[in-house]
């Protein structure tokens, strides 16, 4: 079943500041991180109740190779992405934008 997929402008700062910080370690390396993103993005998309409740009503699915989760809910049989967070800052933080 095809779901709708929402991205938040919150969502795009936070993906933009990460890829800038790859960008600036290695260029190749921010290239796999999109990469994988996008693979994450789309799993998301796929299946959107194959993972568990985090909070509340929002998921986590956390990319393999790179320490970032994408926070997301599923409502109505739309995925909303409301950010992507790394792991070691606090999730609840998105919550307060």
């Amino acid at each position: 079943m095809a779901y709708k997929l929402v991205v938040t402008t919150d969502t795009g700062k936070d993906i933009d500041k990460a890829t800038e910080w790859y960008v600036n370690i290695r260029k190749p390396l921010a290239k796999r991180f999109l990469a994988e993103l996008f693979a994450t993005k789309k799993y998301i998309h796929k299946n959107p109740n194959k993972l568990e409740t985090k909070y509340k009503n929002v998921r986590v699915a956390f990319m393999r190779k790179f320490p970032y989760g994408l926070h997301y809910t599923f409502e109505n049989k739309t995925v909303t992405i409301l950010a992507v967070f790394h792991t070691s800052e606090n999730p609840t933080n998105w919550r307060n934008r």
